[in-house]
């Protein structure tokens, strides 16, 4: 009897040590971010009532002209139903170091690697952008 208990326990011990290991090994096989983008991108979902706010804004919006004499440029991703979207806005807001509590749509993300999250910030955002 008391080899079955020590192999038990011995078992135990094994499974939680391969799962601690699988997991951290997960954790720290994780990609690089990816690069800072060239052009706001602006992550939102269907039916998202703040990113319809945005929307909305936006069709009026005229977009100051920057450096290089082209108008300023926003990367749209819609994350609900796009994975590799989603997966993108993720790195966006660990790249803010935002809590995955405070992660949600509307976020639109600067080339410059600054977070504006909500409908409010971002309308403010884009009617203060001066070039």
């Amino acid at each position: 009897m008391n080899k079955t208990v020590i192999l038990i326990i011995l078992a135990t011990l094994l499974l939680l040590i391969g799962g601690v290991f699988f997991f951290s090994n997960k954790q720290n096989s994780s990609s690089t971010p990816p690069p800072l983008p060239p052009n706001l991108e602006y992550f939102w979902g269907g039916g998202c009532p703040h990113c319809a706010n945005v929307e909305e804004f936006l069709k009026t919006w005229d977009p100051p002209v920057g450096e290089a004499g082209k108008k300023v440029k926003i990367d749209k991703f819609e994350v609900w139903s796009n994975p590799k979207n989603a997966a993108l806005m993720e790195a966006r807001y660990n790249y803010c170091r935002t809590p995955r509590a405070e992660m949600g749509v509307p976020l639109l993300f600067t080339p410059e690697g600054k977070c504006f999250s909500g409908d409010t910030p971002i309308i403010q955002f884009l009617k203060e952008l001066n070039l």
